[in-house]
């Protein structure tokens, strides 16, 4: 379930919910996600958008017991102007004809399967436009909440275009390591034997063989460098979440004969 900051702080597992904060927090600073500046320098007649948590506790399947507590910080993107901080909002994510497609073909090739979740996907790809928001609430800053806000420097989540940002940095990407875009589905892909689909930051590899899906897991987890050494398009960040056992809240059991 969902619930705001201040519902959440009346829970009996607020405490669970606070680490979660504080680790959030903790990383979009470390990986410069934002800089805090003075409401001063934030050009005249340009909205300071509000910040917005989201907690969630996330369940296993079967038994429904709580194993992970998330709290996603969001820009309030209710509070966005159309052509003055967002444009495109569509997104597209994979269709559940494709999934449901590629475990007939995993099964009746017994093939090799991998399930990856891109790290806090959205802030991977750079902001689209300069956006301001507000320092979320339970932080302190140096100085006030009133005094300071935050510039972002990433695709943020809670934005219009979020969704839009990071699927563009996502194809990008795929595409500078060599992989091709299905003409039925936009969220397939291939690379040689190797399939990749996605439903926004939910990946699954599949291909003949793991030393197969590992070429390919291991080709996102590198920078793609030019023959000076450039970097044309960042590493991306995952987590390897082994065989395929359930998806988008669907549970996978590869039944024997």
């Amino acid at each position: 379930s969902t619930a705001l900051l201040y519902e959440a702080m009346k829970q009996p597992d607020k405490a669970q919910f606070q680490a979660a904060m504080i680790k959030e927090v903790e990383t979009h600073t470390e990986n410069g996600h934002w800089k805090i500046i003075s409401r001063n320098e934030v050009p005249k007649g340009t909205p300071v958008l509000p910040s917005v948590w989201a907690m969630r506790r996330k369940r296993k399947i079967a038994t429904q017991e709580v194993y992970k507590w998330k709290a996603r910080l969001n820009l309030h993107g209710g509070k966005q102007e159309y052509g003055l901080n967002y444009w495109e909002t569509y997104s597209p994510v994979v269709t559940w004809a494709t999934v449901r497609l590629i475990l007939v073909l995993v099964t009746l090739n017994k093939w090799a399967t991998r399930q990856v979740d891109f790290v806090l996907a959205y802030p991977q790809a750079d902001i689209e436009c300069p956006l301001y928001m507000e320092i979320p609430r339970g932080f302190q800053s140096e100085g006030s909440r009133k005094k300071n806000c935050l510039l972002l420097e990433k695709n943020i989540y809670g934005q219009r275009q979020a969704g839009r940002v990071w699927n563009q940095y996502l194809h990008d990407g795929l595409v500078a390591r060599g992989f091709r875009q299905s003409k039925i589905d936009m969220c397939l892909y291939y690379r040689g034997n190797v399939a990749l689909l996605f439903y926004v930051d939910d990946g699954i590899f599949c291909g003949p063989t793991q030393k197969d899906i590992d070429k390919a897991f291991k080709s996102l987890s590198e920078p793609v460098l030019s023959s000076k050494g450039e970097v044309l398009h960042r590493a991306f960040v995952m987590t390897d979440e082994g065989d395929l056992s359930d998806y988008l809240g669907v549970k996978i059991d590869l039944l024997s004969n």
